[in-house]
């Protein structure tokens, strides 16, 4: 039976944390997760909630309780205590459906990939019949973001390889982790959707959450492409293109938080 280590970084999660470990004990198929929630400083009840779930489903759930030092350095410290071969990440207020696992374990067995991510909020849904599955290059990944970490399974080899993620970041760091991922390992992501994506948020014009601190985000990513060019895993040329088309998106996303939120403001005054 695989053994995989599901690393559950929470910071004030007391309201979505138990939704999140229920999604991991409700899977299909025979699989034994190995559960690590790291508490990054919370001020709530988030220890306490984990501690009586896992009282409650008669399962152990290893807790660690850090200071508040932000999701990166989260997950690379329950990344240290895994045992598994595998290793699986879902953040405290996303779900994942109930086959995830055993779609994305199906797939990784069968075939000579490392790492494996799946869609969210019809992402990656195909009218015509593409296959299964998308092969993500390095190049693909420096164009677009394919991997929301809750998708996320990977052999845990890789981290042989890679060191984790960026101590200490708070922005952007899971996109630079993957960037060294699909550098360095054959990926892919599974087209079906496999998660809930934080109660279906919208992934960057939501009020809450990382994804509405827009500007912050982009200075992570700007960064991203200045260490990928530092470790020459990018031309100069494209590193311009990169910054080009990054603030591109970004003006974009931007256009587009401020007319969800209008949107959001007048369907209020409409219902008033």
């Amino acid at each position: 039976m695989s053994k995989i280590s599901v690393i559950i970084p929470a910071y004030n999660a007391q309201d979505t944390i138990e939704r999140a470990l229920l999604s991991v004990i409700r899977q299909e198929g025979a699989f034994d997760f190995q559960i690590i929630v790291i508490d990054d400083g919370s001020s709530d009840s988030t220890a306490e909630k984990v501690t009586k779930f896992a009282q409650e489903h008669n399962i152990n759930i290893d807790l660690i309780r850090q200071a508040n030092t932000g999701v990166a350095t989260a997950r690379n410290n329950g990344i240290r205590r895994s045992c598994g071969q595998y290793i699986a990440f879902l953040d405290a207020d996303d779900e994942w459906r109930n086959e995830k696992t055993q779609k994305q374990m199906t797939f990784l067995t069968n075939s000579d990939y490392f790492v494996v991510g799946g869609g969210y909020q019809n992402r990656f849904i195909s009218a015509d019949d593409r296959g299964d599955h998308i092969h993500v290059t390095y190049q693909m990944q420096l164009m677009k973001q394919y991997f929301q970490p809750s998708t996320v399974i990977m052999r845990k080899e890789v981290f042989n390889v890679i060191d984790g993620f960026a101590e200490g970041r708070r922005y952007s760091e899971d996109a630079l982790f993957f960037y060294y991922v699909t550098h360095q390992f054959k990926s892919a992501v599974l087209r079906d959707n496999i998660i809930s994506y934080a109660d279906d948020k919208h992934p960057y014009a939501s009020g809450a959450g990382l994804g509405a601190k827009l500007w912050k985000m982009e200075t992570g990513e700007l960064s991203n492409y200045t260490e990928l060019m530092d470790k020459k895993l990018i031309t100069v040329p494209k590193y311009f293109f990169l910054v080009a088309f990054s603030l591109l998106k970004f003006f974009r996303r931007l256009f587009i938080s401020r007319i969800y939120k209008l949107r959001m403001k007048n369907g209020d005054r409409n219902e008033k």
